[in-house]
């Protein structure tokens, strides 16, 4: 996989520790990216962009108030993600298309998602009766963006919302 500079809407304290609680209760280690702060992933640009990144998001930042959603619903992807999925409202979107203008007009690809599980079939088919049993949706705030360089991991900034 080719390096690559993301941005990352962090939640709330208390949003954090719920999403630590569910994957508990999951009982599998799972591949996903360990030791960052669960969020929601904006998008990604190429490494070459990181200081203009970083500018871009100081800006956004100090012009955004922080962000109200809702936690509803349990998702998928194919049988190798399982993620929790937040109502979608227009300040979520207007943040991300700050960054990425050119995505949401028409058909957007874009799915905001905290995950929860990676790994293979067998163990997200597993943990899916796990946290459908212990989920309940509730609210959330997106407080911070950060930007972070993948793989490996390397933190990058993080700017606090107003």
């Amino acid at each position: 996989m080719d390096k690559a500079l993301y941005l990352l809407a962090e939640f709330d304290q208390a949003t954090q520790e719920g999403l630590a609680a569910l994957y508990q209760t999951l009982g599998v280690e799972g591949r996903q990216t360990k030791d960052i702060p669960y969020h929601l992933t904006l998008g990604s640009r190429p490494c070459g962009e990181e200081v203009s990144m970083a500018q871009e998001l100081a800006m956004v930042c100090t012009q955004t108030d922080c962000i109200e959603v809702r936690m509803d619903h349990l998702g998928f992807f194919g049988l190798h993600c399982l993620f929790v999925e937040p109502n979608m409202n227009r300040e979520l979107l207007t943040l991300r298309n700050r960054f990425f203008p050119q995505c949401g007009k028409g058909v957007s690809a874009w799915t905001a998602h905290a995950t929860l599980l990676i790994d293979e079939p067998e163990k997200v088919t597993a943990a899916i009766p796990i946290a459908a049993a212990h989920f309940e949706p509730w609210n959330a705030r997106i407080e911070a963006v950060s930007l972070y360089e993948f793989f490996p991991t390397r933190f990058i900034t993080r700017c606090i919302l107003q």
